[in-house]
């Protein structure tokens, strides 16, 4: 598929994409999406800049948009498919879900949910309502529940990410619906 996108997407694209994205999404989905890529990509530029996929209203007021943004930063047509997988509802399983919030919260992308990461995420979903000190409180307050068996617990790890969902019986919900195009 290259990185200039043409007009049209051939057969053999849409199979090449549905099967890159695991099947989560029909031919048919497949093809709207292309359609939704190349009205976001203003430059036709082959990738969306995370300028443009800010520009999506209903991500645009997601308090984490700069966050999951940044995950798609950059991204050509089939790894923007690929991304938007783990939002395809039933069809994709709870251990990918959690995968895809776990890289949300690590905002450094090293590997763990450190202090650091849950300050920065506290901060941004709290904004302004909390002072420093409640932010510190709620990090530690988290990171104690998170890790019960570590005296100073300073990281979560995406197992230990994972337990927190499964034993609170817990499931995650991340779902778009991609209008099919006629």
């Amino acid at each position: 598929m290259g990185n200039n996108l043409s007009i049209y997407l051939t057969d053999y694209d849409l199979d090449e994409v549905v099967q890159h994205c695991g099947g989560k999404f029909s031919r048919s989905e497949v093809f709207s999406l292309y359609r939704r890529f190349r009205e976001l990509d203003k430059g036709h530029k082959g990738f969306i800049a995370s300028d443009e996929l800010l520009n999506v209203p209903e991500l645009s007021l997601n308090p984490l948009a700069k966050r999951i943004a940044h995950l798609f930063e950059n991204v050509n047509f089939k790894e923007f498919v690929a991304l938007l997988a783990v939002f395809s509802g039933d069809r994709c399983t709870q251990a990918e879900k959690l995968s895809f919030m776990f890289n949300v919260h690590d905002t450094d992308c090293d590997g763990v949910i450190s202090k650091d990461d849950l300050e920065h995420m506290v901060r941004t979903l709290c904004g302004c309502h909390l002072n420093e000190d409640e932010v510190a409180a709620t990090v530690k307050t988290v990171l104690a529940q998170a890790c019960p068996d570590s005296a100073d617990p300073r990281e979560i790890d995406f197992d230990t990410f994972c337990k927190l969902f499964k034993d609170t019986n817990q499931s995650v919900d991340l779902h778009v619906e991609v209008p099919l195009l006629r």
